[in-house]
């Protein structure tokens, strides 16, 4: 039968629309499933080729942390990703470097969730960020946890990045070296990148000796006088989204980290723990030009088999009547020298020259 050319388009017409249907079905059947994964890099010191964070300074080792926190700055609700469910303090997401980011285990012997028994942080890398909002994701490092009871006696667990007057050890160098790093997604994603970037300073002291007819021995020890006094203190870095943590941990992150956008990514000083001002408004940390007096003698670490020192200082200025001095104790000898610099800027390396007469 000869079907009328009015009933053929409206066949063709109807073929076409379903097709077109079936194609738009498979096109929103959602995408496969992907597993959390976090990748990172460093950016080295201005004025430096090699990273932090082993001797050499090339990258993270073993055992190395950070802790994570997620915030959606734009929704009210908390989405995945922003809490761990009262698991660690502060929703912080903590994770150490073993060739790549892992989650901690009672077996790094950390009282993570504040019980007095070690215990493991949760597991970021089993979420699924699926929000259509803006993620923000910013890492810092850390290298001890405090703990220590507020005024009205409430115990508060922090996993604090610590500063040691004395980095004559690596391990304390390295552990004064804050890296912090923040990324911005326009939704949940499946991986995020992160960029570390130094947020203290460090001088590489060079000792010249040819003056010398008795070179400096191996033993030699090099401190700096007239330093920020912020030994065991957490150094504090502005966080613009933080004043949109939904955690809202006392005496935490969105308390000491948030500030106006001027201040967005720079250290603010260091964690006031002891006593809040709940009224005092912005970040709540003790800063560096008012409030910590430079009065400290920092030890510095002594680069093996070389004639070199490091020592990782605040970004700080000093008063230029009382300037930073260097003293280099050789047994019974003393060498000093007068730092004629005053001002430390975040992220920036001190190549410094020492000569001996």
């Amino acid at each position: 039968m000869k079907i009328p050319y009015i009933a053929r388009y409206i066949l063709l017409t109807a073929s076409v629309l379903m097709l077109g249907a079936c194609s738009f079905v498979e096109d929103i059947t959602p995408s496969e499933h992907h597993e959390l994964t976090i990748t990172s890099e460093i950016e080295p010191f201005d004025g430096e080729v090699a990273t932090r964070s082993n001797e050499l300074g090339t990258a993270f080792e073993t055992n190395d942390m950070i802790r994570l926190k997620v915030i959606c700055p734009y929704v009210e609700n908390t989405l995945s990703g922003e809490s761990t469910w009262g698991n660690t303090k502060d929703s912080f997401w903590l994770l150490k470097w073993s060739g790549g980011w892992t989650t901690l285990t009672e077996n790094d012997y950390y009282d993570i969730t504040g019980s007095f028994s070690h215990s493991g942080s949760s597991n970021i890398f089993g979420i699924y960020e699926s929000q259509p909002t803006p993620y923000v994701y910013t890492a810092i490092t850390w290298s001890e946890e405090k703990m220590y009871k507020d005024n009205d006696g409430t115990l508060l667990n922090f996993y604090s990045n610590v500063f040691h007057a004395d980095q004559h050890r690596l391990k304390n160098y390295k552990a004064s070296d804050v890296l912090w790093a923040q990324t911005y997604s326009q939704t949940g994603t499946w991986n995020i990148r992160l960029s570390f970037h130094h947020v203290v300073a460090s001088l590489l002291i060079t000792i010249n000796d040819d003056a010398l007819q008795t070179k400096v021995s191996d033993d030699a020890v090099l401190t700096i006088d007239n330093m920020p006094d912020i030994d065991q203190a957490e150094i504090v870095v502005g966080d613009y989204y933080a004043a949109k943590d939904k955690s809202n941990y006392r005496n935490g992150y969105k308390i000491k980290s948030s500030c106006a956008y001027e201040d967005h990514g720079k250290v603010l000083g260091i964690a006031n723990q002891s006593k809040v001002d709940y009224f005092r408004g912005g970040a709540h940390a003790k800063n560096f030009g008012t409030e910590i007096q430079n009065n400290a003698t920092y030890t510095c670490y002594h680069i093996p088999g070389t004639k070199q020192y490091r020592v990782i200082v605040p970004p700080c200025e000093l008063d230029p009547s009382k300037p930073a001095v260097f003293w280099l104790r050789d047994d019974t000898r003393r060498f000093k020298m007068i730092l004629d610099r005053t001002v430390f800027e975040q992220g920036k390396l001190y190549p410094i020259t020492m000569k001996l007469e």
